[in-house]
């Protein structure tokens, strides 16, 4: 079965809840897998497509009660390594720190003060965004 990921199907609506996002809550939009997957990887359409399908299998089976825009994209993260697309994950990847970690940075703000907090975080993700894009390189 091949899914049409440039086509809106209602169907999906009844099988994976809406998508949580900073902005509010929308409707799951397969294609918006797709079209990121060629804006911010090497991926061929034709890959990205397959990537895709399987990510709306995998979250379709899974009967998820909430998706979040993070939770999608480390979905496809496994997906693409499961395929073999391991310069394409470190393309996808996204950066920034796990919650426990942010919170636990915010914890000490009453301590050292925001301007201290908002430099470590800045350079704990500087640090991560430098070494995936060394690991990025060494694909080339």
């Amino acid at each position: 079965m091949t899914v049409d990921i440039n086509k809106i199907k209602r169907d999906y609506n009844r099988f994976l809840p809406l998508v949580s996002t900073r902005k509010g809550e929308f409707i799951f939009v397969p294609g918006f897998i797709y079209q990121s997957l060629l804006r911010e990887t090497d991926l061929k359409k034709g890959d990205a497509k397959k990537v895709t399908e399987e990510v709306i299998r995998f979250l379709i089976s899974a009967n998820l009660k909430l998706i979040t825009a993070p939770l999608i994209r480390e979905v496809v993260n496994v997906h693409l390594l499961k395929m073999g697309f391991e310069k394409a994950r470190l393309q996808y990847t996204r950066i920034g720190l796990p919650f426990h970690d942010l919170l636990t940075l915010l914890n000490t703000e009453k301590k050292t003060g925001p301007k201290l907090v908002t430099v470590k975080i800045v350079k704990r993700i500087t640090s991560e965004f430098k070494a995936v894009a060394d690991l990025i390189k060494s694909y080339s």
